[in-house]
C-alpha cells in the first residue's frame, strides 16, 4: 500500500503498473502469470463475480488487481493513486480468475 505507480514497472516498493504489480505478487508466492493485464482475461481459472474470493484476479479493460474482500480492490490505481484499494465494482468487470 502507499507505493508508487510507474507505468511499465515491475517494482513492488520503487513502482510498478497495474499489470505488474499482480504479476510480481504472485511471483513472490510462486505463481506463474502474465505481466500485461488484458492476457490475466484467460490466466488461471474462471470465476464468477458472485464467488469473488480474497486473492482472485479481477480484470477489467485496460486493468488489473487483487479482490481484497468487502467489495475492495488492491491495484496499482495510477500515478495520482499508487497501491491502494478502491471499489472492486469502480468499472465494468470483465473477468474474474483464480490461481488455483
Amino acid at each position: 500500500m502507499g507505493n508508487p505507480y510507474v507505468w511499465g514497472g515491475n517494482s513492488l516498493t520503487n513502482g510498478c503498473d497495474c499489470s505488474g504489480f499482480v504479476h510480481q505478487v504472485l511471483a513472490h508466492f510462486g505463481i506463474s502469470s502474465p505481466r500485461y493485464s488484458g492476457s490475466f482475461a484467460s490466466w488461471g481459472k474462471a470465476v464468477s463475480v458472485s464467488d469473488m474470493q480474497v486473492g482472485d484476479v479481477v480484470v477489467y479493460s485496460g486493468h488489473v488487481g487483487f479482490y481484497a474482500g468487502n467489495g475492495l480492490l488492491l491495484s496499482a490505481l495510477g500515478a495520482d493513486y499508487g497501491i491502494t484499494y478502491c471499489s472492486v465494482y469502480y468499472k465494468s468487470i470483465v473477468a474474474v480468475r483464480r490461481a488455483w
